[in-house]
């Protein structure tokens, strides 16, 4: 009898595993060994030596930063950034001698991008850029995790499953800190949006925000939050009236999904649901006023981090959590009726942006679907397919330097780098 027990549980034990259990582990494998590949190629791309020694290339676009003439940096500061965050975010070790290099760089151009700020306005001699300044927060929260992963392991503890230290930022970094989210707080413009610098204030007729902008500021005002250095729910507030105000008035409503397609992290349509998402401008040219994929996302997941820094405060209130979980909904709605991984909808650019954005809003709103998709497998089958043979990315849908871009895009999304804020979407 005890015999025949054990041969029945060994038979079991070597049971062939279901057929998806080895697809996932197969993917996983291939992932793994892209991220691999891609950090890689990455590192070997920083410059050695010269006036930029330590960066990742630059760049004419300012659309992730300083690229005009009047900036200090060009895009090598915008580069170097998000660089450095896709390589902690891929577990570099913090004291590497890439991160070092790129970390010293950096440090070389902070002052003159966000060294000064005039209460009321933002000097105009700053030439900073939300999006570097979005990201550099970003940066200095996975510098920090870096270095508390690295330390709990040297003590024996588990980093994903043992109790965190709180982190302590070193009193220089706190200031820098500091003083990008003061210039942030003070560039959003009078409606509470961001755009790539101060507000046009002169310009009645000037464009003073975008949902790219402003999405990534509020990730970069996260991650300060969770380090340490807070921003007023005021600013919170503003930036949740600005998303909701530039989100479609109106959408088709979109058709309900048979009960059993919806499920524990699933979003799916209720009633009441329409398709509503995002332009990149509301005043601008046909292309910049189209709805679309990676814009949508960016408005999604500003209104989910919105609602995370509020919903504590006494500002949220039962009108403002009913509109921006409206918003949300919609606007995943609008990513479920359009979905796609292979391109960047109803857009002729910016793929990978698009693909993080997915892992943003998935990653924030805790959902492995939307709707029916699997965004996460799907995107991530698309992204490994376009990686070339040394191991980078270039779809040549960003802007330049495109191959440091979307290798750093497509890591993040492979990494899942994005820190979800603890808010449940349910209804």
């Amino acid at each position: 009898m005890r015999f025949a027990l054990v041969a029945a549980l060994l038979a079991l034990a070597v049971l062939p595993r279901p057929a998806a259990a080895q697809a996932d582990a197969a993917l996983k494998k291939k992932i793994d060994g892209a991220i691999d590949k891609g950090v890689e190629w990455l590192k070997k791309k920083q410059i050695r030596q010269g006036e930029h020694k330590g960066s990742w290339g630059d760049g004419v676009n300012t659309v992730y930063g300083g690229g005009d003439a009047k900036s200090s940096g060009g895009m090598y500061l915008a580069s170097t950034s998000l660089a450095l965050l896709a390589l902690l975010k891929c577990g570099v070790d913090p004291e590497d001698p890439v991160v070092k290099d790129g970390l010293a760089y950096v440090d070389g151009l902070l002052v003159k991008e966000y060294g000064e700020v005039k209460k009321g306005r933002p000097s105009p001699t700053i030439q900073g850029s939300t999006y570097v300044g979005g990201i550099l927060l970003m940066m200095f929260e996975a510098l920090y995790d870096a270095r508390t992963d690295k330390a709990m392991k040297a003590d024996g503890k588990d980093p994903k499953t043992d109790v965190r230290p709180p982190v302590v930022l070193e009193a220089k970094d706190k200031a820098t800190v500091a003083r990008i989210v003061e210039w942030l707080k003070d560039t959003h413009s009078r409606k509470g949006g961001w755009r790539y610098g101060a507000p046009i204030w002169e310009s009645p007729g000037g464009v003073e925000e975008d949902p790219s902008a402003t999405q990534i500021v509020l990730l970069g005002l996260a991650s300060a939050g969770r380090i340490g250095v807070e921003t007023p729910p005021e600013v919170w507030k503003a930036a949740a009236a600005w998303n909701l105000e530039a989100q479609e008035k109106t959408g088709p409503a979109v058709k309900k999904p048979a009960p059993a397609d919806a499920g524990g992290g699933t979003y799916a349509v209720r009633e009441g649901d329409r398709a509503r998402g995002w332009p990149y401008l509301r005043r601008g040219s046909k292309e910049d006023e189209r709805v679309t994929g990676s814009i949508t996302a960016c408005g999604v997941s500003s209104l989910i981090l919105c609602k995370a820094a509020l919903s504590k405060t006494k500002l949220w209130t039962k009108s403002l959590s009913a509109q921006v979980d409206r918003g949300i909904y919609d606007g995943l709605a609008w990513i479920d009726l359009h979905y796609a991984v292979d391109r960047n909808p109803e857009a002729f650019r910016s793929h990978f942006y698009y693909l993080y954005g997915l892992e943003r809003l998935g990653t924030l709103g805790s959902f492995e679907k939307i709707g029916a998709h699997p965004w996460y497998p799907d995107g991530a089958k698309v992204i490994l397919d376009l990686q070339a043979a040394d191991g980078h990315w270039d779809t040549r849908t960003e802007i330049e330097p495109c191959d440091v871009i979307d290798t750093c895009l497509a890591l993040l999304f492979l990494r899942r780098a994005t820190i979800p804020v603890g808010v449940t979407l349910t209804r």
